[in-house]
């Protein structure tokens, strides 16, 4: 299965010791050798990062690891491939647009209904608008959900109507 490195703060913070450490495990230190990205949420945009290499290989995290970029949100993934073959198209984490935000998916696991080419649809979705570029079941999902929440509302709902 993939790994996840996620940080939330208070208040803006560097996560490069973090993510120098998590990006050995992308094929030097553990079996993670199918790709790796990170998004870095930055105001109301995201940075996203992404490459098919290995992370312990790619001069892409090496860039990222020692840029010193402060932030309230960001997640890395990096890939050991169950669902989809090694590529660009399949390296999470996934971006999106709705209602004027960026909404960012990395996911770790399979998901049985998602694992073909065909994406259920979940909810009162009737609709799709959002569609995989790549061939994972994750992505898939992720766009089922934002399709779920599009067919449901028109506008970005307030925490409380969500739950």
């Amino acid at each position: 299965m993939c790994q996840l490195l996620g940080m939330n703060c208070a208040t803006p913070t560097d996560f490069n010791f973090s993510f120098r450490g998590f990006k050995c495990r992308g094929g030097n230190t553990d079996i993670h050798a199918h790709g790796w990205g990170i998004a870095i949420y930055e105001g109301r945009g995201v940075r996203t990062f992404h490459d098919p290499l290995p992370c312990a290989q790619s001069p892409i995290a090496d860039m990222v690891s020692s840029y010193p970029i402060k932030t309230l949100n960001m997640m890395a993934h990096i890939r050991y491939a169950t669902q989809g073959g090694v590529s660009l198209e399949n390296v999470h984490p996934f971006q999106r647009e709705m209602w004027g935000i960026q909404w960012t998916f990395a996911h770790n696991g399979e998901v049985p209904k998602f694992t073909t080419a065909e994406v259920p649809m979940l909810g009162c979705c009737t609709k799709r608008n959002y569609f995989p570029v790549g061939n994972t079941d994750s992505e898939g999902v992720f766009c089922a959900m934002l399709d779920a929440l599009h067919a449901e509302f028109t506008t970005l709902p307030t925490l409380p109507v969500l739950y």
